[in-house]
C-alpha cells in the first residue's frame, strides 16, 4: 500500500464549543478546516504545541472517545491505529486547559489516503 500526503491542517485552541469539555480548551477541527473530499482518509499523525505542563487531552471522533495525549509543553500524537474518516467528519482535541489561560494549544494534524481503496479510485 502506498499512502498519497494530503498535507496537514492547523487549528488553534479555543473555549470549548462542541459540550464536550464545557469551560476548558479545545482544539476543533471541524469540516472548514480539513477540508477534504477524497472518500476515504486518515489522520496519521499530530503535533501539539503551547501546552502549559501538566495538561492532556482526550482526543474525541465526533462524540466518542478516540485516544488520549499528555504533552508537556508540546507533544506527538502518533497512533499505532491511524484515525480514519470520511468527508464531513469532525475531531476535537478536549484539553484539561482551563479556557483563558495562556499559552493557548495548538494542533497541526497530518493526513493521508489510499488510493487503493475503492471508494477512493474515483
Amino acid at each position: 500500500m502506498t499512502y498519497v500526503p494530503l498535507g496537514s491542517r492547523y487549528a488553534l485552541g479555543a473555549a470549548d464549543t462542541t459540550g464536550l469539555n464545557p469551560g476548558n480548551i479545545t482544539i476543533a477541527f471541524t469540516t472548514n478546516i480539513v477540508d477534504i473530499s477524497i472518500a476515504n482518509f486518515e489522520l496519521y499523525h499530530a503535533v501539539i504545541t503551547n501546552v502549559v505542563p501538566g495538561i492532556t487531552a482526550t482526543i474525541y471522533l465526533g462524540t466518542r472517545v478516540y485516544s488520549f495525549t499528555g504533552p508537556q509543553g508540546g507533544s506527538e500524537w502518533d497512533p499505532s491505529q491511524p484515525m480514519l474518516l470520511i468527508p464531513g467528519q469532525e475531531f476535537y482535541f478536549c484539553t484539561t486547559q482551563a479556557a483563558g489561560l495562556t499559552p493557548v494549544p495548538t494542533v497541526t494534524a497530518y493526513f493521508r489516503y489510499d488510493p487503493s481503496l475503492p471508494g477512493n479510485q474515483s
